[in-house]
């Protein structure tokens, strides 16, 4: 059985004439999902195509210390066991 690892991608995308970089927290269960979820979060929520994303292998890191996640979601479902969704009533 695989475990879901947390990954932290780092990256320059083109925006118009400027370069932004990103660093972007992911949980996947290998380096190529985690590459797949971050191209659909940046096309879906900055129109960014995929031919202008640039990511150096290096820049694909796994995070294996809970501490040193960064986002609180991320976080929260990799530390906690017993979570509960609340429903609406």
């Amino acid at each position: 059985m695989t475990s879901v690892k947390v990954f932290k991608i780092k990256g320059v995308y083109k925006s118009g004439k400027r370069k932004i970089t990103f660093g972007k927290e992911i949980r996947a269960l290998n380096k190529e999902d985690a590459l797949e979820e971050l191209y659909s979060i940046l096309g879906s929520k900055h129109h960014v195509k995929r031919n202008l994303i640039k990511i150096k292998p290096k820049d694909i890191t796994v995070i294996t210390n809970p501490d040193e996640i960064r986002n609180f979601v991320v976080r929260t479902f990799t530390t906690e066991d017993d979570l509960k969704i609340p429903f609406k009533k």
